[in-house]
């Protein structure tokens, strides 16, 4: 006797979501996924909405894309196994990503299992069992009134981790008379027209929304406490150690120097956010989300999993082999360890990350050294996959250095994988 298809809710339809849809869909057994996008169409993240707070239909505004983005890893990091690019550049702007994303879900024809518009507003466990189904709580934004419930055997939580805006605690804030925001409702540089601008962080955004923002802005003061950066920034940009305070109408820097300002822009990240699960489901403290395993599965309750926990990585590729990991586990062919084995292997991994200079909101951080690539080969291991090919580190590795060291040039660079071990440079 054949079994019973199993329902799966699948939340979200970015890069995450589709990965589940399509491992989901292209195994013998048999699966009826539902997929709750909370967006008018298909990318998640990647699709641009001009509205920063509040959207057409009086929802929080959860995308943090502006409008000139170009990715800063080459396409050929955020791509699927299974499909390919359009021909050209390397280094994409935002429409090419969510047009390759939507051409991936038409050839696999994933959009039959998306409700669109659709927010999840609570995914509870029907008990305490292990094994236990789940209650999925939705309306359609359209329709707020009408809330609607279905029970399915599993979960996968593909929802991301830019939609939450950390602002860390600035003294004299509440005294500057200037404009604050954070790079989640950043859209456009000309809005910034002959404006003198603070930047608070300089990791990618922070650089990419200098460089931007420069090009309006009559002055942009890029502040943080890392070493100096190892580029050349427009001469618009300055450098700047941290914010020692603001004043009424602009800032004192930790070198005691002091710029008026008219706006200070946030560039330091988001919080980890799955507001449809309670605290009785999941805990997330300084950013590390327990009871987790291998940062993907629920320890508890292991009918539940996430796809996106893990931050700087290459996302594309990473998402479709966790993907892959957890339908081999929904499978049957991979046997989880005991919840004891599991919960251990978690306080390890984070132990070890303490023992190699990561702080506590580092325990799902994957961006330094091979770190990402180690987790790729523990997960291909443990659910007796290929790991990634030794081409896509090298391709990374060799990036990574190149947006330090040339951030005004670095995307001019274009490439080609030619096996599982070697890249080149084309023209």
């Amino acid at each position: 006797m054949s079994e019973n298809p199993k329902r799966v809710a699948v939340i979200g339809a970015g890069v995450a979501g589709l990965s589940v849809l399509r491992n989901l869909t292209d195994t013998s057994k048999n699966y009826i996924p539902t997929c709750f996008e909370r967006g008018s169409d298909i990318g998640g993240v990647w699709v641009y909405n001009k509205n920063t707070h509040i959207d057409e239909n009086g929802m929080p505004v959860f995308t943090s894309m502006y409008r000139d983005l170009m990715t800063n890893i080459p396409k050929q990091l955020m791509a699927f196994p299974d499909f390919s690019y359009q021909p050209g550049p390397s280094y994409i702007s935002r429409p090419d990503v969510c047009d390759y994303l939507q051409r991936y879900a038409d050839k696999y024809d994933l959009r039959q299992h998306i409700k669109m518009n659709t927010f999840v507003q609570t995914v509870r466990p029907n008990g305490k069992e292990r094994d236990t189904k789940w209650t999925v709580s939705y309306f359609d934004v359209r329709k707020k009134d009408e809330v609607h419930k279905e029970v399915f055997d599993n979960v996968i939580v593909c929802s991301g981790h830019h939609e939450k805006p950390y602002s860390p605690e600035v003294d004299g804030l509440d005294k500057f008379k200037g404009e604050v925001l954070h790079s989640h409702n950043y859209r456009i540089p000309e809005y910034f027209k002959d404006k003198k601008v603070v930047i608070l962080g300089a990791s990618f955004s922070g650089q990419d929304l200098a460089v931007g923002i420069s090009r309006y802005g009559k002055k942009v003061f890029l502040s943080h406490v890392k070493d100096p950066l190892l580029t050349v920034l427009p001469a618009k940009v300055v450098e700047k150690p941290g914010i020692k305070h603001m004043t009424e109408s602009g800032v004192v820097f930790l070198d005691d120097t002091n710029e008026e300002v008219d706006v200070l822009l946030f560039c330091t990240g988001y919080r980890t956010h799955f507001p449809f699960l309670s605290k009785d489901v999941l805990q997330i403290n300084c950013q590390r989300v327990t009871p987790v395993y291998k940062h993907i599965v629920h320890i508890k309750f292991p009918t539940l999993f996430f796809v996106g926990i893990p931050k700087l990585l290459s996302y594309f590729p990473q998402s479709f082999e966790i993907a892959k990991a957890i339908v081999a586990i929904l499978n049957g062919t991979v046997i989880l360890p005991s919840e004891d084995q599991m919960s251990d292997d978690a306080e390890n991994d984070f132990a070890q990350r303490k023992k190699e200079g990561l702080d506590d909101s580092q325990a799902h951080f994957m961006g330094d050294g091979d770190r990402q690539w180690r987790f790729n080969k523990d997960i291909a291991k443990m659910a007796g996959l290929d790991p990634l090919p030794t081409s896509f580190q090298r391709l990374w590795d060799y990036v990574i250095v190149q947006r330090d060291h040339h951030f005004l040039t670095f995307r001019k660079q274009n490439f080609d994988i030619i096996d599982s071990d070697k890249i080149v440079e084309v023209q």
